[in-house]
């Protein structure tokens, strides 16, 4: 009873993709396997780069309180840049967190919305309200002080 009562919600294409899948399961696991080691790679190299970016850009601020956020963001970045490539990241996740896309230096700023607004926002220990900073959204910049990445 439960069997046709399953059957008659699938829809004749779904018993058609149900019969397809358990007639080539184990290559389709085998793709999404693959699939998720991927993206579960990009999404660590993605939180590496967010935590030493972090830390770097509150380093800098306490360092030159005084430099306006735009003034930061021109200084800090060549710093950045050489800081993020010492981290050797190949992979990082898109926009989506669907698939992944090289780790540059401009793909990361726009995944990270990195700029004025962002330090802005770091110095107001609101990081947050920028897509991608942290996840989660009741998180503040404080909560990781104490877990400062070498």
């Amino acid at each position: 009873m439960i069997k046709a009562m399953i059957d008659i919600m699938l829809g004749k294409w779904g018993r058609a993709i149900l019969d397809f899948y358990f007639a080539n399961q184990t290559i389709i696991n085998i793709i999404f396997v693959t699939w998720g080691t991927v993206i579960t790679y990009a999404s660590l190299q993605l939180n590496k780069i967010r935590r030493k970016t972090i830390y770097l850009g509150l380093d800098f601020i306490k360092e030159s309180p005084d430099l306006t956020d735009k003034e930061v963001w021109e200084a800090l970045r060549p710093r950045w840049q050489e800081e993020i490539s010492s981290l050797k990241s190949r992979l990082i996740i898109n926009r989506w967190n669907f698939w992944v896309i090289k780790a540059t230096p401009e793909n990361i700023i726009d995944i990270m919305k990195l700029g004025p607004d962002w330090f802005a926002a770091l110095r107001k220990d609101e990081v947050l309200r920028y897509r991608f900073s942290f996840p989660g959204e009741n998180f503040k910049v404080s909560m990781f002080i104490k877990n400062k990445p070498k």
